[in-house]
């Protein structure tokens, strides 16, 4: 029985009890910071750029300190329930207001129960509430031509190496899932990207494209249909797919203070 008791206290980090949302131990959450102005403007680039940069990056960890700069509320519901920017329905607003935080997690945890915490973060401060559906939604289907694709197979470990800029029309990945590879061709598409080639395990893809993609893309044959198919022996074909979607019923613009 002690020896139960020690596995259950231990499992529990400090500051938290069994069965109860995981949380913060303190945290600042606030609306983003007005940039501000120099009379230098490679200086106001730079620092535009830095907070931009900051912003891409979503959560960042670094032991137990936890920092998010300029993500909108809906960024933040994507980070906390660990779903696609499409997956998320509400106010136009979620998409506009920017945020920041900086909190500090318990003794005890790490970072892969940080998106926990956020939500618990977002119920307390923001009062949000979200119910989920499923909705049919155009999308993307990923999929091999004739033949099958032109792709490298590895043994793993899985992420290794992995570098991709869909916005920029290059994409790299080392030991890769073709669902990963879908999910960051999704950045550049109008729409949803899904794995629909039917082929599981790991491959290395190596995919250089014009960073352009509209709703006719799969039957236009722009640059990156033309690039997938010449260099990857892949293609997208256009469908209807049901996905979880997080609808929002209340969200507030300010936080509760600090």
């Amino acid at each position: 029985m002690r020896f139960w008791l020690a596995a259950v206290a231990a499992g529990v980090a400090f500051g938290q009890t069994a069965g109860t949302p995981l949380s913060f131990e303190v945290a600042s959450v606030k609306p983003a910071s007005t940039p501000i102005a120099t009379k230098d403007v490679y200086t106001e680039g730079y620092n535009a750029g830095m907070r931009a940069g900051l912003a891409a990056q979503g959560m960042r960890v670094v032991g137990q300190r936890v920092t998010i700069t300029d993500n909108t509320m809906k960024d933040l519901i994507r980070i906390a329930y660990q779903v696609k920017e499409h997956q998320i329905s509400g106010p136009s607003w979620i998409a506009v207001e920017k945020y920041e935080i900086a909190a500090i997690m318990p003794a005890g945890t790490n970072r892969t129960q940080a998106p926990e915490m956020l939500r618990t973060l977002l119920a307390q401060r923001f009062h949000l509430e979200l119910r989920r559906e499923m909705r049919k939604m155009p999308a993307y289907a990923l999929v091999a031509v004739k033949g099958g694709p032109k792709l490298t197979a590895v043994a793993g470990p899985e992420g290794r190496n992995a570098w991709a800029g869909a916005n920029t029309g290059r994409v790299h990945l080392k030991s890769a899932t073709l669902a990963t590879f879908a999910d960051i061709l999704s950045k550049a598409a109008d729409r949803p990207v899904v794995d629909a080639t039917g082929l599981s395990g790991l491959y290395d893809v190596d995919l250089t494209y014009s960073p352009e993609l509209n709703a006719a893309a799969a039957e236009s044959g722009p640059a990156l249909a033309q690039a997938l198919q010449e260099q990857l022996a892949l293609k997208l074909e256009k469908r209807e797919i049901q996905v979880e979607v997080l609808v929002i019923d209340r969200a507030d613009k300010v936080p509760v203070g600090n």
